[in-house]
């Protein structure tokens, strides 16, 4: 008996995939085909919730492997094509049927019933095993939707195997792109940036400096609960602050010269001040002139981030041909469904 994959998936709004057909098949290699199915929904174009599933895998561990390889691409899509959806990183029981129920259809129809799972899930490649679906609706959309199966093809040869804080990054990225407070996402964005910046150490006279300073602080008869509070932001100034790690690196990269037709540098800079004016409460006028351009801070300093993953990684650059987006509206009720 072979094994399959489904891989859970959802978008906050329905007409992410504009298809008129209740699932599409693709391939992505020559011996794996992979099928997108719309879960709580008659078609994909009504449908938020979704699964990629594979079969034919020789057994159970192959089967995961292949799972495991296309929630990481899609992860890396997600955050580089700012698509909004939302993956599974940790594979969860979302609904669980009692074992009375599932031994009395077993031994009724033959058939064995799945707890269904948010994630990864691998099961028998065998029609008999089923799972039920509790759903109920509502809508947006792209005009060409299946540009992203052609994206998962191109990058399924591709090998990656990310260190810890481009998984943080990545991780931070993907909840940036689900985010509607332009506010947060922006400052997901930005958090994201500052997981992939190194800081270098201060000189060794400078942290001499600073443990003077700390032992004056723990000398000058403070409570411990302030003398804990100052040395403790005394000690992260034994590495340069952001914003400089940040003005460093941009002076070292000479692609990408300018992100929305700023230097780099200055693109940075922009970054940094509108943060902090977000970050501080600073007066409302100044708040509200961040924001007229905060959109096009955030997706520039999302491409920053994930340049910095891609030359990390040394992932091989990729061209993908995104087309351009349209717009509706829909209404259903809740529905259960067998898939």
């Amino acid at each position: 008996m072979g094994f399959r994959f489904r891989l859970t998936f959802h978008h906050r709004t329905p007409g992410f995939f504009r298809f008129d057909d209740h699932s599409k098949t693709f391939s992505l290699t020559d011996d794996i085909e992979v099928t997108l199915v719309a879960c709580d929904a008659d078609t994909l174009s009504e449908a938020k919730h979704f699964h990629f599933e594979a079969r034919g895998f020789p057994d159970e561990k192959n089967a995961r492997a292949a799972g495991e390889r296309l929630r990481l691409r899609l992860r890396v899509l997600n955050s580089l094509l700012d698509l909004g959806i939302t993956v599974p990183t940790v594979d969860t029981t979302s609904a669980h049927v009692s074992d009375t129920i599932k031994r009395k259809l077993l031994q009724e129809n033959g058939s064995v019933l799945l707890d269904s799972i948010v994630g990864l899930a691998v099961f028998p490649d065998d029609d008999n095993f089923f799972e039920f679906v509790v759903a109920g609706n509502l809508d947006v959309h792209s005009s060409g939707p299946s540009y992203l199966f052609g994206a998962l093809k191109q990058f399924w040869p591709i090998e990656m195997q990310f260190d810890e804080r481009t998984e943080d990054a990545l991780e931070i990225l993907g909840r940036a792109t689900t985010e509607t407070s332009l506010r947060a996402r922006f400052l997901l964005i930005y958090l994201a940036a500052e997981r992939m910046v190194d800081r270098a150490a201060r000189s060794d006279a400078a942290k001499s400096l600073i443990s003077e300073f700390q032992k004056r602080v723990r000398s000058a008869g403070l409570d411990e609960q302030e003398a804990d509070s100052l040395c403790g932001a005394l000690a992260q100034l034994n590495e340069q602050s952001f914003s400089n790690a940040l003005a460093a690196l941009a002076d070292r990269i000479t692609d990408p010269p300018q992100i929305h037709g700023k230097p780099l540098r200055k693109f940075l800079a922009d970054c940094v001040a509108a943060r902090n004016r977000i970050a501080h409460n600073a007066a409302l006028e100044a708040a509200l002139e961040a924001e007229t351009n905060l959109q096009e801070l955030a997706d520039g300093l999302r491409h920053f981030v994930m340049t910095l993953i891609w030359t990390a990684n040394r992932i091989p650059p990729v061209s993908i041909d995104v087309p351009p987006s349209t717009v509706s509206i829909p209404a259903k009720g809740i529905s259960i469904r067998i898939r």
